[in-house]
Parts: structure tokens; sequence; C-alpha cells
């Protein structure tokens, strides 16, 4: 029977794409801004109970405002 001491375990050893990509900074970047963006729909989603609505306030005219939602 082999003991412990004497298994080898092999170990995946990454692509050189997979290296290139660890070191490439502006895919870092891309990675850093998409995993925050994930944090900050988490947190809002604690915070409120579901996700938010984002909604795109239209430009008024001059002089009109407007119309204000009732709470």
């Amino acid at each position: 029977m082999p003991r412990p001491s004497d298994q080898t375990f092999l170990v995946p050893t990454p692509s050189r794409f997979t290296l290139f990509l660890r070191t490439f900074l502006p895919w870092q970047l891309v990675r850093f801004a998409w995993i925050n963006l994930k944090m900050i729909r988490m947190i809002s989603i604690g915070n409120h109970g579901h996700a938010p609505m984002w909604q795109w306030r239209q430009l008024e005219p001059e002089g009109k405002e407007p119309p204000r939602a009732h709470r």
C-alpha cells in the first residue's frame, strides 16, 4: 500500500492566454469595474429589497417643470 507522502498530485497549469489575461492591465480594469457594479447592485438589493429601476429623466423645454410623482 502506498504511503500518502509517496503520492504525486497533478496541478493544472494555466495556458499562455490565461497568463496573458492575468497580467493585461486593461482586462483587469474591466473585471474590476464589472465586479464593483455587481457589488453595488447586491448592496442596493439588500438596502431596498429589490434592484433599482433606473429611470432616465427627460429634459423638459425651458419654463416647464417636469411633473412630480405623488408619494
